[in-house]
């Protein structure tokens, strides 16, 4: 890594190793706001990366306790503080609707802010949930960030959200809810996308001892009010993160162990083992290890609209190896940490691909051009997951020249040491 910059890899022959992942940032995120709204908890091997850290250290800022020893966070007692508290969260749109909500629910005055991209991702359907249900908030004239908040006890009652274009809105207000001294009555209307995570959100909720009803198709929620429970909760490894190392075998062949892994796991995105499947893959499970056998053979087809962050992995297994692949649901790519659909066609077409894409669909009429003996230029846009698709693109490609490769640390902060590790062997399994 040179002055912010990185050399991918190019093509090193067939795989034959194994990749560690971390721990879920998603259940990581959740398990943070359980235990702050239970006023006692212990967060065993939670994911350590920059949007966890950003979120433990805005609750400690609003006035809870909050230890991180190693791989133990332990959660205390929130104190009231007197003066106003500004908690920046970064770049972390879920940390930041997750906290908004939650301080809304107790004592305190508050401002809610992040960075300049931060600043520009939606905000409104949660903010005016939160203001039927009684919460003193103010926001900015397009209803974004930076957001005041007037904290307090809420009684609770019924409210309708129109998510629109993220799930989150609906967690921030169930995470929040066994405060609420009525409890919740959440009504979901209108398009419901990345709908998996709710079976994050109603998992957490019911380990830290919520009493949670929800429909068959989770449109309509009850979440009693009372509380959480004090509990030790461990954190399970994340399929997210797994989709790099599953790519890296569907492009350049041979095989990868992933350990840690749970395959009944209610993480949307272990969905991505059926869609290579259908492609040519093939997959082993023995115990908590995945064993993933590529490469790709056919043309990969899935619609993403319940799992949007397994696009950048698998647009690049689909730029790289077999023409006619058709991904779809991606409508709601613009409102991630970059505009993901626009910044992976402009990396894959500067490689040579040929790609069809619309609003909500990404289709590959030629693959990409692989170079050995040049070194491209493809951009990360600050964006973890276009880094690390980018990292799988170079094994087809060529070495690739990444700019801002230290955006893996959002969500896998050591990323480049254990990627490093597969293509040299280091990681191999017996």
């Amino acid at each position: 890594m040179v002055d912010g910059r990185a050399q991918l890899p190019g093509p090193t022959g067939v795989l034959a190793g194994r990749m560690p992942v971390p721990p879920s940032k998603s259940l990581t995120n959740r398990a943070l706001i359980a235990a702050a709204a239970a006023n006692e908890g212990v967060i065993v091997d939670p994911l350590d990366c920059e949007d966890t850290r950003l979120l433990a250290a805005g609750l400690k800022m609003a006035g809870w306790s909050v230890k991180w020893s190693g791989k133990v966070i332990t959660i205390g007692p929130m104190t009231s503080v007197d003066s106003l508290v500004t908690v920046n969260l970064g770049n972390s749109g879920t940390g930041a609707r997750l906290l908004l909500a939650l301080l809304a629910s107790v004592p305190g005055h508050f401002i809610v802010d992040g960075s300049t991209r931060l600043r520009e991702r939606p905000m409104e359907p949660l903010i005016k949930a939160l203001r039927v249900l009684g919460s003193r908030i103010e926001a900015s004239g397009n209803w974004r960030l930076p957001v005041s908040v007037e904290g307090r006890v809420l009684p609770g009652g019924e409210v309708e959200i129109r998510p629109g274009v993220s799930s989150q809105f609906v967690t921030a207000l169930l995470m929040a809810a066994p405060l609420l001294n009525d409890g919740l009555v959440l009504r979901v209307v209108g398009p419901l996308p990345s709908e998996p995570y709710l079976d994050l959100t109603y998992r957490v909720l019911s380990d830290f001892g919520a009493k949670v009803e929800r429909s068959s198709d989770n449109r309509e929620w009850r979440v009693a009010g009372g509380g959480l429970k004090r509990v030790r909760w461990n954190v399970e490894g994340d399929w997210s993160a797994a989709a790099f190392p599953i790519a890296a075998a569907a492009v350049a062949g041979g095989w990868v162990v992933v350990p840690g892994l749970d395959r009944h796991s209610a993480q949307g995105d272990r969905v991505i083992c059926d869609i290579l499947a259908d492609a040519g893959m093939v997959f082993e499970w023995f115990g908590d290890r995945l064993v993933a056998k590529g490469p790709v053979t056919k043309p990969i087809f899935a619609d993403l609209g319940a799992r949007p962050d397994a696009f950048p992995a698998l647009a690049a297994v689909a730029a790289c190896r077999v023409p006619g692949s058709r991904l779809s649901g991606l409508g709601n790519l613009l409102h991630k940490e970059s505009s993901r659909l626009e910044v992976m066609a402009c990396n894959l077409r500067s490689l040579g691909a040929r790609l069809a894409i619309s609003d909500e669909t990404f289709e590959v009429e030629k693959v990409i051009d692989r170079e050995e003996n040049s070194l491209r230029s493809v951009r990360a846009a600050d964006d973890h997951r276009i880094a690390m698709a980018m990292a799988v693109t170079a094994l087809e490609a060529g070495p690739l020249e990444l700019d801002a490769p230290s955006c893996v640390a959002k969500s896998f902060p050591n990323f480049w040491g254990r990627w490093s590790d597969l293509l040299l062997g280091l990681g191999r399994s017996d």
